[in-house]
Parts: C-alpha cells; sequence; structure tokens
C-alpha cells in the first residue's frame, strides 16, 4: 500500500509541476507532448526502479524539475540556433567569421546541456543509498537505450505506412 501512496504522490507532483516547467496558454506542441511524456515515463520508472522513499521523493523531484526546465530551455535555444546555422549555409554570401560564432554558440549550448544533466546527477547521488546510485546507473543506461530502440522501430513503422 505504502508504494502505491508513493506512486501518485509522484504522479500528483510531476502534473503539478508540467504548469511550471512548460507554462499554461502555450499551445500545444507535439514535440513538447513528447518530451512531457518522455519526462513523466522516466520518473515514475526511474521512482519504481530506485525504490525511493517518500523523503527522497520529496527532495529530488523539485530538483529534477528545475532541471528538466532548465535543460527544455538550453534545448530550445540550441534548436533555434542550428536552425539559424541552416540558414547561413544556405546563404552564399556569408563570411568565415559568422560560421565560426554560430558554431561556436551551439557548442557553448550543447556544453551547457551536458553540465546541467551532470549537475542534477551530482545532487541525486547526495540523495541515495549505495545500492540506488548502482541500480541508477543500470536504470539509466538501460531507459535511455530502451527508448531509441523504440524510437527505432516506431521511426521504421512510420516509414513503412507512406
Amino acid at each position: 500500500m505504502r508504494k502505491s501512496r508513493l506512486i501518485y504522490l509522484v504522479i500528483i507532483l510531476l502534473l503539478a509541476s508540467f504548469s511550471e516547467v512548460y507554462g499554461q496558454g502555450h499551445p500545444a506542441r507535439r514535440d513538447r507532448n513528447v518530451r512531457e511524456n518522455m519526462f513523466v515515463l522516466r520518473t515514475l520508472r526511474m521512482t519504481q526502479a530506485l525504490d525511493l522513499t517518500e523523503a527522497q521523493t520529496a527532495a529530488i523531484f523539485p530538483e529534477l524539475n528545475r532541471a528538466e526546465k532548465e535543460k527544455a530551455q538550453l534545448q530550445a535555444d540550441l534548436a533555434r540556433e542550428i536552425r539559424e546555422l541552416r540558414q547561413l549555409i544556405n546563404n552564399e554570401k556569408v563570411e568565415d567569421k559568422e560560421f565560426e560564432d554560430r558554431v561556436a554558440k551551439i557548442l557553448d549550448l550543447r556544453e551547457k546541456i551536458k553540465r546541467r544533466e551532470s549537475e542534477f546527477e551530482k545532487f541525486l547521488f547526495t540523495q541515495l543509498t549505495s545500492a540506488q546510485k548502482a541500480r541508477y546507473i543500470i536504470f539509466d543506461i538501460d531507459f535511455n537505450r530502451g527508448m531509441m530502440e523504440r524510437m527505432g522501430r516506431a521511426r521504421l513503422a512510420g516509414k513503412e505506412n507512406k
């Protein structure tokens, strides 16, 4: 019974956080919905895999939401920079300096995303037991690999339907 209460608590915290993390009143976008769904799925599976206590959940999820919000903004900035780089590539009258500046911005944003992920993981490890840390490493690898495989299968299925 205690475990199911914890799962419900996690779901409530996640749903409440979406208005904070993703904002309200913005038009729904497919990418945002996919990101939200992956965030919820990952968080629920992480809670189960690590067997988090209520106290750990209360400490970890506010930081997880902040990290997700910051990463979402950085990734939006990165996507914008990449779109602009694509436009520059198609323009014949672009100087090398413009390319260098745009590439530097993109590399910086990619580094900031990695840094934010690393900061969250360091924080997370201060909240976990040794066994939970070990389970997190395995969970992270398995979850990411599983998502990549599912996305690959979905892409193939989409191509077959065309």
